[in-house]
Parts: structure tokens; C-alpha cells; sequence
């Protein structure tokens, strides 16, 4: 059964802002009121304390206990600061002195009691005449503003009247102001005038007549504001008038209207009182009614509750049935997803023993070794491929029977909340301990695929160091002998470092290669970010190397921009200018026997097959790599050997300019440059002599 909570009623009608207030329910044991922020009704308004009073429910009793620092009433009584007092049916409760919030006090649980209960006798009289009171002050209240008003307006036409006299004897004086004025102008134009005589008279008359028509004009002008102006002044002592007759209608009027309020008001508190008179006695029929509806109504009561009672034991022994079979269908679910685990591991154990299998077949060959990572790598990514849809299978099942299991059980909670909530908790755990066994087979499909990146790694170090051999010596420029720094391909195609290039067309605006005229050139964004990518997989000395080396250009371009008069050494490859006086020297004594060497050396066959493989595996540094990098055989001690070119790179000009050596049988030599090795002519890197094996 709802329980029913008594309201306080205001006895008036309050103001817009507490509108809100005209009826509260007290909704709690312990109710407060006050004007603070935590009381259960709040009412801003100074004249109420912060803790103003409390309703406190004692059984079947209300008491009021008060808090204010001005005090409140209960029927006209003054309770008094920490005063309590029982609240009864009809009591009338004044919160504050101003009788601004006074609220009638109604239970309707007291209604039901025994109509043996004493009541407190009310005391309507002195209610009616307060709200008499109050509305013959709002009404007195009302005239007088209206009288404010009416004045008000009246000074204002005076104010009107007054501006307006004003403003018409300004005009005057400006009109009088303007004809002296223009008098005075004329007479100056005519003293002026008098030397000349035909044209004085003239020019007197035209302005004489001028003067006639300006002051004409003028006056008309004024003589017409004027009338505006008098017409003005006579509209507002019209509406003057007008509005003193309407003010003493008004006046009047509001007389009748005060008397016809008082008359009404006496005839309507004589209404009043009869209507509560009659009203107390349908409250005494009324109670005995209820008294007897009450007996009946609990009667009603007990019966449905006993059948309430009986229906839900049927539907937990219902429920409990349910909930054991399905139950048992989650354990078979379980069962499956558990061997379809296990499965899937005896399929992970196997791909693990092939896998090692195939680990030491690659030891022995390479070639077989690359083919057997293929399969292996496809094999994992189907197992992975097959587990990861297994376990989206199993993570779909799940959800769908978290959803079915949801869905019953929001049903049966509403109806058995505490026997269902104990169920969905254990089937709950039980899918906790399924997912938490996916997270392990995720995690160890994890370690599988590390396990292959690691072994993976070994063979990839043996590819770098041969990788950047190939790189120093098919990637570099045939002036530093070095990988190229901005390359910058010329309208010849030959490719050549930004500075090394810049220095050389100092000198020469050829090619140093085929001694074409230089006409263009362009910058390779190919070549550079191709170079940077692959160095960044080389080993950490090559990498320092490079490091080392394009500080070092830095400081040269530096110093290009800001020549110095000192011919000092730098740590690079090439040094000053006066290597690149020495190169030009050299290259034009040599001229163009170095190709003709070249041919001798380098006679082919177009039908020789072993030419063309090695011409296929070294290239012209300007056409960039053209072998493959994943099939690059190891080759040990090449490591070695590019530290030593870098050093070799780095030596003084004396020992790179000591003519031509002949590099070993069968190695290629484009017929240009210097081998980066040793810095002789005739042969390039891999065929230098002093390059052991």
C-alpha cells in the first residue's frame, strides 16, 4: 500500500517568484524548511531563518519543532525558538511576522483516524480579516500609483509648455539678429559702391531688392514657425485640459471601485463563513465513511496478497527449472569450446615442430632456406588466420549468449531478483574463465611470431654487410669516390655530388666523365632518399662513417659560402681546391686514353655471355642499383674492407694521385674515377689489388 504524506496548503495566493510554494508535500520523517541551501524545501526570502523549523513524524503524529529567530504560529499561538508542538488536521502553520507564507496543514492519514481525536478549534475570523486586510492595502496601493502616474504626465505637458515659450523667443532673437545683420552687409556693399555711378545704382537697386526679398523670406519663415509654434502650445493646453478632466474621472471612478471592493469583500467573508459551517459537518459524515471504506479496503488487500503470494511461488519453481536447463546446455557450450581449444593447440604444437624443421633445412642452403621461410610464413598466417576466425567464432557465441542470458534474466530479476542474480554470477565466471583462456591462446600466437622475427634477424645481418659494399661501390661519386651527398644528375645523365660538382665547374664547365658541356642539372630526390633509407638498415660503423662524412661536407659548404684566405686541409675526402687543380691536370694529360685503355683492357664480345653478367652486377653509379636485394649472397671479411675504403677515402692527395693500376683480372672498370681503396686509377673497388679475400 502507498504510503500517503501529508501537504502544506497556502491559505493565500503567493507572489510570481514562489508560485512554486502554493502547495508542499512533506515527503520525508524529518522535513526542514529554511531558507539554506540543504533544508528539503528551500524558500529564499529574508524574513525566513537558514533553519527555519523541522516537521518530525512521531507514529502516527506530526510534530513541529521551531528554529526561527523571530518565531512562527500554529493557530495564532506563538510557538516560540526550540519549542515543539503536535500538528494536527486543518492547523494552521504562519512561518513568518509579515504573514507573507501561511500554510493550512493537512493529513489525510489523521482523516482516517477515530473521529475521538481531539482537534483544535480553527479560527477562521481572524484569517479573512488578514486577507481583508492585505487586499484593500494592495488595492490602496494600486490608486495611488495610478494618482503617480496621472501627475507625472501632467508635468510633463507643463515641461512641453514651458520649452516651447522658449524656443519661440529664440527664434525672435535669431530673426532680429539676421536682419541687423544683413542690413549691415548691404550698407557696407553700398558705401563701397558709391565711386562707380551707372553700375552703383544698379548694383544698388538689385541689392536693395535683394535685401527686400531676403528679409521677406525671412519673415515669412519665421512668422511661420511661429504659427507652428502657437499651434503647438495651444494642442498641449488642450491635452492639459483633457487630462485634469481625466484625472478627476479617474479619481471617481476609483472612489466607486474602492467602495463596490469593501462591499463585495464584507459580502464574500459572510459566504465564507457559512460554507465552513457546512463544510465541518460533511468532514464529520465524511470521516465515518472513510472509516468504514478503510476496513473494507484492507479486507481486499489481504486477500490479493495471499494470491500474489501463491502466483509467484509457481513462477520460482518455474524459473528454477528453467535456470537448471539451461544451465546444462552452457556446460555441453563449455565442453565444445574447450576441445575445440585444445584442438587448435595440437595444431599450434605442430606448426612449431615444422617450423624448427624448417630452421635447420635453412642452415644448410640458402636457396632452399628462402623457400622454406615462404612456407612457413604462409603456414603461420593460415594458422593465425584460422585461430584469430576460431576465436571470433567463440567470442560471437559468447556474446550471443551473454545477450540470450541478459535478456532472460532482466525478465526473471523483475519478478525474482535475489534466486536469478545468483545464477547470471556463476554463468558470468564461468565465460570469464573462456575469454581468459582466449587471451592465452592470443598471447602465444604473439611469442610465435617473435620467436620467427628473432631467428630471422641473423640471416638478415649477413645480407647488410655485402649490401653496403655494393652501395659504396656502385653508389658513389667518381670525383669523392664517396656514396653521393644531394646528388645532382647533369643533361649528360652522369650523376655527381651537389659540392663536389659546384667545385668542379669552377674550373670546368664540363663533364667530368665524357667532358660534355654542362647545360643543366637536377637535383635526384630518388637517389638521396634512397641512399638515407638503405644506410639507415647498414651496420653501425658504415653509419658512423656516413655520419663522419656529411659533417664534413656541412662545414665545407659552409666555408664555400664564406670564403677564407687560409689553404688549410680538410678532414674529407678531397680537401681544397688544389685537388681539384691537380684532377683537372691529370685528367687533361690523360685525356681520353683512359677509354682507349679502357677498350684494350675491357675487349668484349657483344656474344660473351660472361661480360654481359658482370656489366648486369656493376652498373654506372648514375643508374643506380640494379640487382636484387634479397637474394645478396654473405660474404665475410667485406666488412672490413668497407671500413678500409672509408679510410682509404680519407688519405692525403699524394697517395691517390699516383697514376693508373690495373685492377684485378676479370673485374669491371667503367674507365673512369678512382678506386676508393687505395685512390688509384684504373680500376674501381672490387677489383682494387690491395683487397684481400
Amino acid at each position: 500500500m502507498q504510503e500517503i504524506f501529508p501537504t502544506l496548503v497556502s491559505c493565500k495566493p503567493l507572489q510570481n517568484d514562489f508560485k512554486c510554494l502554493q502547495q508542499i508535500v512533506v515527503n520525508s520523517e524529518k522535513f526542514t524548511i529554511g531558507r539554506g541551501p540543504h533544508n528539503n524545501l528551500n524558500i529564499p526570502y529574508l524574513a525566513i531563518s537558514r533553519n527555519h523549523c523541522n516537521l518530525i513524524k512521531n507514529d502516527n503524529n506530526w510534530i513541529l519543532e521551531d528554529h526561527s529567530t523571530f518565531g512562527l504560529y500554529i493557530n495564532g499561538v506563538k510557538l516560540g525558538k526550540g519549542n515543539r508542538k503536535q500538528v494536527n488536521h486543518h492547523d494552521v502553520i504562519t512561518l513568518d511576522d509579515s504573514k507573507e507564507f501561511v500554510y493550512k496543514f493537512l493529513n489525510e492519514d489523521a482523516q482516517l483516524m477515530p473521529s475521538s481525536v481531539k482537534r483544535i478549534k480553527l479560527e477562521p475570523e481572524e484569517d479573512h480579516k488578514d486577507i481583508i486586510n492585505d487586499m484593500k492595502m494592495k488595492f490602496e496601493e494600486s490608486q495611488n500609483h495610478e494618482m503617480k502616474h496621472i501627475e507625472h504626465k501632467i508635468e510633463n505637458t507643463k515641461h512641453i509648455k514651458t520649452t516651447n515659450m522658449i524656443l519661440k523667443e529664440q527664434l525672435q532673437l535669431d530673426m532680429k539678429r539676421e536682419i541687423k545683420k544683413l542690413e549691415k552687409e548691404c550698407a557696407a556693399k553700398i558705401e563701397n559702391l558709391k565711386g562707380e555711378k551707372n553700375e552703383v545704382e544698379r548694383q544698388k537697386v538689385l541689392l536693395i531688392q535683394e535685401r527686400d526679398t531676403q528679409l521677406a523670406t525671412l519673415k515669412e519663415n519665421m512668422e511661420r514657425k511661429i504659427a507652428e509654434l502657437m499651434e503647438q502650445i495651444r494642442k498641449h493646453t488642450e491635452i492639459e485640459s483633457e487630462l485634469i478632466v481625466e484625472n478627476n474621472l479617474l479619481k471617481e471612478k476609483m472612489l466607486k471601485e474602492r467602495e463596490e471592493f469593501l462591499s463585495e469583500l464584507n459580502r464574500e467573508s459572510s459566504l465564507k463563513q457559512d460554507m465552513l459551517n457546512k463544510l465541518e459537518a460533511k468532514m464529520k459524515e465524511q470521516e465515518e465513511v472513510r472509516l468504514k471504506e478503510k476496513q473494507e479496503f484492507e479486507l481486499i488487500l489481504q486477500k490479493e496478497t495471499e494470491q500474489l503470494r501463491l502466483a509467484k511461488e509457481k513462477e520460482v519453481n518455474e524459473l528454477v527449472e528453467q535456470k537448471k536447463q539451461k544451465e546444462l546446455e552452457l556446460m555441453e557450450e563449455l565442453k565444445n569450446i574447450k576441445k575445440n581449444l585444445e584442438e587448435q593447440e595440437m595444431q599450434k604444437l605442430e606448426v612449431q615442430q615444422q617450423y624448427n624443421n624448417h630452421l635447420d633445412e635453412i642452415q644448410k642452403t640458402k636457396e632452399s632456406d628462402k623457400l622454406k621461410l615462404e612456407q612457413m610464413h604462409t603456414k603461420l598466417n593460415e594458422a593465425q588466420e584460422n585461430a584469430q576466425k576460431a576465436i571470433e567464432d567463440l567470442k560471437k557465441k559468447i556474446a550471443d549468449r551473454e545477450v540470450e542470458l541478459k535478456t532472460l534474466a532482466v525478465e526473471r530479476i523483475k519478478q525474482q531478483a535475489e534466486q536469478s542474480s545468483e545464477v547470471i554470477s556463476s554463468l558470468q565466471d564461468q565465460l570469464e574463465k573462456v575469454r581468459n583462456q582466449l587471451h592465452s591462446v592470443e598471447s602465444e600466437n604473439v611469442k610465435l611470431l617473435q620467436n620467427t622475427t628473432d631467428k630471422m634477424e641473423g640471416t638478415s645481418k649477413q645480407t647488410l654487410t655485402e649490401f653496403g659494399e655494393i652501395m659504396e661501390s656502385e653508389l658513389q661519386c667518381s670525383i669523392c669516390a664517396e656514396l653521393f651527398v644531394s646528388a645532382i644528375v647533369l643533361n649528360c645523365s652522369h650523376t655527381f655530388c651537389k659540392y663536389c660538382i659546384t667545385m668542379w665547374k669552377k674550373k670546368k664547365a664540363e663533364c667530368p666523365i665524357c667532358r660534355t658541356l654542362i647545360t643543366s642539372e637536377s637535383k635526384s630526390l630518388v637517389l638521396d632518399s634512397f641512399i638515407e633509407k638503405m644506410v639507415q638498415n647498414l651496420t653501425e660503423e658504415m653509419k658512423q662513417k656516413r655520419k663522419d662524412m656529411l659533417q664534413s661536407r656541412e662545414e665545407q659548404e659552409r666555408e664555400m659560402k664564406q670564403p677564407s684566405t687560409s689553404n688549410r686541409r680538410r678532414g674529407s675526402s678531397y680537401g681544397s681546391e688544389g685537388d681539384f687543380e691537380y684532377l683537372e691536370e691529370e685528367e687533361e694529360s690523360e685525356g681520353y686514353e683512359e677509354y682507349e685503355d679502357y677498350e684494350a683492357l675491357h675487349h668484349y664480345d657483344p656474344g660473351d655471355e660472361e661480360y654481359w653478367d658482370d656489366f648486369g652486377s656493376n652498373t654506372d653509379s648514375d643508374s643506380g642499383p640494379d640487382f636484387d636485394f634479397g637474394i645478396l649472397e654473405p660474404n665475410s671479411g667485406q666488412s672490413d674492407n668497407a671500413t678500409g675504403a672509408g679510410a682509404g677515402g680519407s688519405d692525403n692527395s699524394g697517395s691517390r694521385h699516383r697514376g693508373r693500376v690495373p685492377g684485378r683480372p676479370g673485374a669491371y672498370y667503367g674507365g673512369y674515377g678512382r678506386c676508393f681503396t687505395c685512390g688509384a686509377r684504373g680500376h674501381w673497388a672490387p677489383g682494387c689489388p690491395l683487397r684481400g679475400d
